[in-house]
């Protein structure tokens, strides 16, 4: 079967107070919508909160695998369903890709919109507090189960059922579970060849490859 948007999610930063009584400027409880306008920074109708870790170029769109969604959900002990407001933060829920068969570098073309994949998703204390389990944050990190982001190359608009063609894959070896796998392991000399072989890579973004030499700064 061919890769689809499921559900497309945006939303504005508002002041959320979250189960735990902590309340925060935030926007992740995106909300659904049938279709959006994409342009280089995200989507019409779309914000982040601590714009100095999420946003820009490197990370304009946040998708997340309907799997990885309910691999994560189960894990934490929810019964939260992908098609309503957005609990991980996801802009979309995509069927068919995750994070084994997804790689940096990939570009895919949905609809108009022409996306390229950046970098894993590095969570935050702030998945924790909307899933409503404390654990959240760092299952994501053991498991790997992160979504991933991507950067605008072509805008226009993009709809519920699009279909999701891949165009282009340089980095066959990059897929998002063994980059995310890369800074879940202890550092050590087996994994110093390919944190170098990451680190080569000239889509990387930025923020991901700063993580990147930490590891291989502290074999």
């Amino acid at each position: 079967m061919a890769a689809e948007i499921l559900t497309i999610k945006i939303g504005l930063v508002e002041s959320v107070t979250f189960a735990d009584g902590t309340t925060l400027e935030s926007a992740i409880r995106k909300k659904p919508v049938e279709q959006v306008r994409i342009h280089e920074l995200g989507a019409e109708g779309n914000d982040v909160g601590l714009k100095a870790h999420h946003g820009g170029p490197d990370k304009a769109l946040f998708f997340m695998a309907d799997q990885t969604f309910e691999k994560l959900t189960t894990l934490i002990g929810k019964d939260f369903d992908w098609q309503g407001t957005a609990i991980y933060g996801e802009n979309f829920i995509v069927s068919e890709l995750n994070e084994t068969n997804v790689c940096v570098g990939d570009r895919y073309q949905i609809g108009e919109v022409i996306v390229e994949v950046s970098q894993p998703r590095k969570p935050c204390e702030r998945l924790s507090k909307n899933s409503e389990c404390e654990a959240t944050q760092s299952l994501v990190r053991e498991t790997g189960l992160s979504g991933w982001y991507v950067r605008v190359i072509q805008g226009g608009i993009c709809k519920k059922g699009d279909k999701i063609d891949r165009l282009q894959r340089p980095y066959p070896d990059l897929n998002i579970l063994h980059l995310n796998q890369l800074l879940a392991q202890k550092p050590s000399i087996k994994i110093k060849s390919d944190l170098e072989r990451a680190l080569a890579c000239e889509v990387l973004a930025e923020a991901f490859k700063r993580s990147l030499r930490n590891q291989l700064s502290r074999i």
